[in-house]
């Protein structure tokens, strides 16, 4: 069987990995602690304002991310991200200039429309039409060493921007990082598969490709179809739920952490360390399912993913703070690397950016409601402490629902 990896897959999947490294999980999720901490008081508000803010970010990137992966199967994933990321860019450096709340309330519509098109819809797409055999390991490689890298390294990168250059020089120097590094090597190396590439246009009245049957890496359903299966509710309902509890405590780790007496540089250390366990989620996960071809390889990273969480909201100790963390972070990387692997093996790649918009649209509507609701309790309450309640309820749904999965649908040809 020809090898999957060649000078034109691998240029796209170099493409991607710097996608990823300048996206909105790295440059918005690891960096939104940091920020969360200064800007009330530079803004003159409460931080449950800010994090109702950022809610309703998560919450419009939800309800637009679908039809950003709808255009990317209809007109190609280029013409979609590249726009996204000088959005992006351009959303940071204006982010830099603002005054007031409803500046920030204005340019996060922005920001969020920035993400949205250069999410990681578009590149799970760009992996998935050019690996099969190797789909996991490519993806979650890309996802582990880009974002999940990034992650890691951005939370103290944006304390020190904060720091030494205030909050408007953190802002400015995540313009300098998206459109320096991320628009050229994007441009360059992300392509599609040439025989897919001038198909992208040829949808039925519903928006799902037609006449590409004949090309085994886009069999699959139909958007309509995939709404009609308990799958697509196991799988949305593990991500939206695992979201709120994960994605939510790491947005809110910082000043948390900072309340229960551990300095700066201690908490931003502590979420570096979840983010490492982003790393190590993504990449051992992408490993794993590709070598197993199950989705209860997926079930021991949410496990994981509830212990480390629940450690983050109730201990103080490092030496329980460090490896809860990571564990915190493996689980997130299992949920967040393998969330387009699943759509990919239930699904097929019919309409692979209609369905993962869908799933991606749950991580950001569970994230947004951990943000907001974390937020409240802690400005209603006076501490974080009833938030451990609710990240531990979320992250048990989100462990019921992938234990429920089936065996995949679409699974790797090398199964066969």
């Amino acid at each position: 069987m020809k090898s999957e990896f060649n000078r034109a897959s691998i240029s796209a999947a170099l493409g991607v990995w710097i996608g990823f490294i300048v996206g909105p999980n790295a440059m918005i999720a690891a960096t939104n602690s940091n920020f969360l901490n200064v800007l009330p008081d530079a803004l003159h508000t409460s931080r449950t304002n800010i994090s109702f803010v950022l809610a309703m970010a998560l919450w419009l990137n939800a309800a637009m991310v679908p039809f950003a992966g709808k255009a990317m199967d209809r007109f190609g994933v280029r013409q979609v991200i590249l726009p996204g990321i000088l959005i992006f860019a351009l959303a940071f450096f204006l982010l830099s200039r603002m005054g007031v709340l409803w500046h920030f309330v204005a340019l996060q519509v922005l920001l969020t429309t920035g993400a949205t098109l250069t999410s990681s819809v578009g590149y799970a797409k760009v992996i998935a039409m050019w690996f099969d055999r190797h789909r996991g390991f490519v993806l979650g490689l890309c996802v582990a060493l880009g974002a999940g890298a990034a992650q890691t390294v951005m939370p103290k990168v944006s304390s020190w921007l904060i720091t030494d250059h205030g909050w408007r020089g953190g802002y400015m120097g995540l313009s300098a990082i998206v459109l320096c590094l991320g628009f050229p090597l994007v441009y360059l190396l992300v392509r599609a598969p040439r025989a897919h590439a001038s198909s992208a246009a040829t949808l039925d009245a519903e928006g799902n490709p037609e006449g590409m049957e004949s090309a085994p890496e886009l069999l699959g359903v139909t958007r309509g179809q995939a709404l009609r299966q308990p799958v697509f509710y196991l799988v949305f309902f593990a991500i939206m739920c695992g979201s709120m509890a994960l994605l939510g405590t790491m947005q809110h780790v910082v000043p948390m952490l900072l309340e229960r007496g551990l300095a700066l540089g201690t908490a931003t250390t502590i979420m570096s360390c979840a983010f490492a366990g982003v790393v190590a989620g993504e990449f051992s996960s992408g490993f794993l399912v590709d070598r197993f071809n199950t989705p209860r390889v997926i079930l021991p990273y949410f496990v994981c993913a509830a212990i480390g969480v629940m450690t983050v909201h109730t201990q103080n100790d490092m030496f329980l703070l460090v490896p809860g963390a990571f564990l915190m972070g493996l689980g997130l990387g299992g949920e967040v690397g393998q969330n387009a692997y699943l759509v990919s093996r239930y699904f097929g790649l019919k309409a692979f950016g209609a369905i993962y918009g869908m799933t991606f649209a749950a991580s950001a509507v569970g994230n947004g409601t951990g943000l907001i609701l974390l937020g409240v309790i802690r400005d209603q309450t006076g501490s974080y402490e009833l938030g451990r309640y609710l990240v531990g309820a979320a992250i048990t749904i989100s462990i019921l629902c992938i234990a429920s999965l089936k065996p995949f649908v679409y699974a790797s040809r090398r199964a066969h």
